[in-house]
């Protein structure tokens, strides 16, 4: 009888210092790994961002074929979500949820496990890796004050790293093998007669395919300030010629303006733009993509039996943060002729 209970005496002991230790364990732990993918960023950012491929790919989504799922009004882009319940405790329940989004560049997740109010945080970030995309996923779990889920947090390397990489390798193979593709743009070709407008603009430069959408926007900003300073009116979408169609990317980015500024110090310049008989194919899709466009357009030309006159310019009638999908943001592509 004593012996009982001096063993369930260092039973409770050996569980209370578990307990203390536990108390002093980190209460996060961060994930990381990362693939190389023979696609444009484009490619797998879109399959990110559409929750309805995730069965494909993501590890925990194929452990139990009988698990439930439940998927909010929209499944793709920033604010799509599903839920999930599964008798497998590997499984359990829980939400994931898209949160922030960076075209082309980063997907953010929220993830809040059954039983929890913590949420931790998943980041896919996508980079140029030469001709491929280098993609990373990243997790940060909070295990918040419990000693025994802090415990979880001391093996969370070892534990979650394995799916991280066996999710990768999926994805990627998937990807490149073509069992996992996009939609196709849309395009469709009319001829214009274009109304003269004039345009405040900013020659620049980016060195890589993916730095065009940071140029073009700090080009805007700058050209924003004179439009405000000088309270001018926009009086179109925003715009930009690109005169190389390889690294690096000459540009110029442009502003329609009501009227010439007082002044164009700086980089700034102020240009006239006279009306012209154009091609325009209404592009649906990433800007990655606009070479479709472009090639249309060289087709329409031929087949016609038209001189180009001039450098085609995009003209961004969307703003991609207010569509769900990229499939659903229009650039027209404009071609004078002669």
């Amino acid at each position: 009888m004593k012996r009982g209970i001096r063993i369930l005496i260092w039973i409770a002991a050996i569980l209370g210092l578990l307990l203390l230790i536990g108390a002093f364990l980190p209460g996060s732990v961060t994930v990381s790994r990362s693939t190389s993918i023979k696609a444009p960023a484009s490619t797998v950012y879109g399959l990110l961002t559409d929750l309805t491929t995730y069965d494909a790919w993501m590890p925990w989504n194929q452990i139990d074929s009988n698990m439930k799922k439940t998927f909010g009004p929209v499944t793709k882009g920033k604010g799509a979500w599903y839920s999930w319940s599964s008798e497998n405790w590997k499984v359990g329940e829980g939400k994931l949820e898209i949160s922030a989004v960076v075209p082309n560049q980063s997907v953010t997740t929220d993830l809040v496990f059954g039983g929890s109010d913590e949420i931790n945080k998943a980041e896919w970030t996508l980079e140029p890796d030469g001709n491929d995309t280098k993609i990373t996923w990243t997790m940060h779990a909070h295990f918040g004050h419990n000693p025994i889920s802090r415990w979880f947090g001391l093996f969370g390397e070892s534990m979650i790293a394995p799916d991280f990489e066996k999710g990768l390798a999926q994805l990627k193979q998937k990807i490149e093998t073509g069992e996992l593709r996009l939609p196709e743009p849309k395009m469709m070709v009319e001829t214009i007669k274009t109304a003269p407008f004039q345009v405040l603009t900013i020659l620049d430069t980016a060195a890589v395919q993916s730095d065009i959408g940071p140029v073009l926007q700090k080009a805007y900003g700058e050209i924003g300030e004179l439009i405000n300073k000088d309270q001018l009116t926009f009086t179109s979408a925003p715009l930009a010629w690109f005169y190389s169609n390889s690294a690096p990317y000459v540009l110029e980015a442009a502003i329609p303006v009501n009227k010439a500024p007082g002044n164009t110090a700086g980089r700034i310049k102020y240009k006239t733009v006279p009306a012209e008989n154009a091609v325009v194919v209404h592009f649906y899709g990433p800007y990655e993509e606009t070479n479709l466009a472009y090639a249309k357009i060289q087709d329409w030309l031929k087949a016609n039996n038209k001189k180009a006159k001039g450098t085609p310019y995009d003209v961004y009638m969307d703003d991609p943060t207010t569509k769900k999908s990229m499939y659903e943001v229009r650039t027209d592509i404009i071609q004078p002729f002669e």
